[in-house]
């Protein structure tokens, strides 16, 4: 009987430690921020993306960014009001 108990413990220990092993690989989402002149930060949403204004002379370009948690990833040049653009950021 005491083998038995062991044994049923041992496995149970065994499914606990696997089970904290696979939360941990699971890396949790986070979002992207960013600052502006006055200071004030701004948060996307992890996988959204955002166009940011490039410096004058090209009034009418954007950069494309993705929000790839925790950092932004630059993808192109866009024009305003393209689709792929969830928000624009005029301020520099």
């Amino acid at each position: 009987m005491r083998v038995l108990s062991v044994a049923f413990f041992a496995v149970v220990s065994l499914a606990s430690v696997h089970a904290q092993d696979q939360e941990k690989a699971k890396k949790p989402v986070s979002d992207c921020n960013y600052v502006i002149g006055m200071g004030d930060t701004h948060t996307v949403p992890a996988g959204e993306a955002l166009c940011w204004r490039v410096p004058p002379p090209s009034y009418k370009e954007y950069t494309l960014l993705q929000c790839d948690g925790p950092s932004f990833q630059e993808l192109r040049r866009v024009k305003r009001g393209d689709p792929r653009c969830n928000m624009f950021e005029e301020r520099q």
